[in-house]
């Protein structure tokens, strides 16, 4: 799926925050708006309260002669009012508030019938001036009729200012919010994907030419990315000068030949030897180039491999091969090694055999497991050590080049060590050569744990 990971994060992050701050505006807006309305109410209940106390018995009737309690009662159009009313709807009493009003235009729109006695009624007038009512029906005895209604009337222009304000705060505030939150996440996301950026740029340096290798300054979740990635890069650049170097020594490797043909050809009886060994020679030389080029590691190593059951089987394959061959193999611990399989047959077959056929009796191989110190990783160490003649100091450097043997009554092409050691380099490892306690030749082998 294209696109950029930066404007996928923005969008699902804005649009999920967007959500949760609508829902929670939402939430605190109906809330707000419940509780303004509650305050209404309990504004009315109090009202009436201050009404039922000064309410006195005058005959059959109530009067109020008492102060109201709250002034605004008083005062014409404040907007709280108040009505006495009995079971028939016939108005006993109005407070002062509405003695401007035309009393019965303003009562078409109250209701004060099926009111229980005891139970508040509280309702929304949806008039042409929105108004809040509460009611409240008590029993009263010594007055005709006994049921008496005490209504409170609130208009709601303050109450829906005051919501019209918060919510106007509310959304402005949250908006806000918002804003302030994508902008963070802005930043947020440019810091958080700078290494995404940074190993994009270098990677496209590295197609350029411009940059032969990553830097090692990434976080964790991207090191062993950048790791397989130096891996591959290293591992191409290899290959192209494999390659190159193959086709270089190919075409010198065979000038020489090709002359000494095209001179022999030219005689009028040629030299069969000399052609047979000139063609031998540039068979080898074809076979050694080849291997040359072959030799690679993958660039990305998930499996381990178990380096001593490995071993074991081509012990027992090279005893049937060597049956005269003593073969003593020592592993100690669990040695493992992300390395590739066939890979790992291949140095120590080509080493093991090596050591049976300059050997005089016997091979010892022994694998051991090297714990990390301060001063180095953990590491898998193997050693070939077998009682031939050894190889002298002097030409162990001509040993490990391809096509070179000391034994040239050894049947081979010379390039067994030489494709060993370039293989145990590709793994970041190294290979050398030393002296047998046995008398012979000793080859070591290093891997680092780590670097695999």
């Amino acid at each position: 799926m294209a696109g950029s990971i930066q404007r996928r994060l923005i969008s699902i992050t804005s649009l999920v925050l967007v959500v949760f701050l609508t829902s929670t505006g939402w939430v605190l807006d109906r809330t707000y708006s419940a509780s303004i309305v509650q305050g209404a109410e309990e504004q009315l209940k109090l009202v009436i309260y201050a009404l039922m106390g000064i309410a006195e018995e005058e005959g059959a009737s109530l009067v109020f002669n008492q102060s109201l309690a709250d002034p605004r009662l008083a005062q014409a159009e404040s907007g709280l009012y108040a009505i006495v009313t009995d079971a028939s709807s016939k108005v006993l009493w109005r407070s002062p508030s509405l003695q401007s009003i035309d009393s019965s235009n303003f009562s078409d729109n109250l209701s004060f019938k099926n009111i229980t006695p005891g139970v508040f009624s509280f309702s929304n007038i949806n008039s042409a001036q929105a108004k809040f009512q509460l009611s409240y029906a008590v029993i009263w005895e010594g007055i005709d009729p006994n049921q008496v209604v005490f209504t409170a009337i609130v208009d709601q222009a303050e109450y829906r200012a005051a919501i019209a304000q918060f919510r106007q705060n509310l959304w402005l505030g949250l908006g806000g919010a918002t804003l302030f939150f994508i902008l963070a996440q802005l930043l947020a996301l440019g810091w958080g994907l700078k290494p995404l950026l940074v190993m994009q740029k270098e990677v496209r340096e590295l197609e350029q030419g411009s940059r032969h290798e990553l830097s090692n300054e990434y976080p964790v979740e991207l090191s062993a990315l950048a790791e397989n990635l130096q891996r591959f890069a290293s591992h191409e650049q290899q290959q192209r000068v494999r390659y190159r170097q193959a086709l270089d020594n190919l075409a010198h490797s065979l000038k020489t030949p090709l002359s000494v043909l095209r001179n022999a050809l030219a005689e009028v009886v040629p030299d069969k030897v000399l052609l047979g060994d000139q063609i031998d020679q540039m068979q080898d030389t074809v076979s050694r180039q080849l291997a040359r080029v072959v030799v690679s590691a993958p660039v990305l190593l998930n499996t381990e491999v178990e380096v001593g059951e490995l071993a074991k089987k081509l012990v027992r394959t090279l005893e049937v091969a060597f049956p005269q061959m003593d073969l003593l193999l020592e592993v100690s611990g669990q040695p493992k090694l992300r390395i590739d399989e066939g890979d790992l047959l291949e140095i120590l077959g080509n080493v093991i055999e090596n050591a049976c056929k300059y050997g005089k009796y016997s091979v010892h191989i022994s694998i051991d497991v090297v714990p990390a110190s301060k001063a180095s990783d953990a590491a898998v160490s193997m050693s070939i050590e077998d009682d031939g003649p050894g190889i002298p100091v002097a030409k162990r450097e001509e040993v490990l080049a391809r096509g070179l043997r000391l034994d040239t009554q050894v049947s081979g092409q010379g390039i067994g060590l030489a494709v060993a050691k370039e293989l145990v380099a590709l793994y970041a490892g190294r290979l050398s050569l030393g002296d047998s306690a046995m008398g012979g030749a000793k080859i070591a082998i290093h891997f680092p744990v780590k670097s695999l």
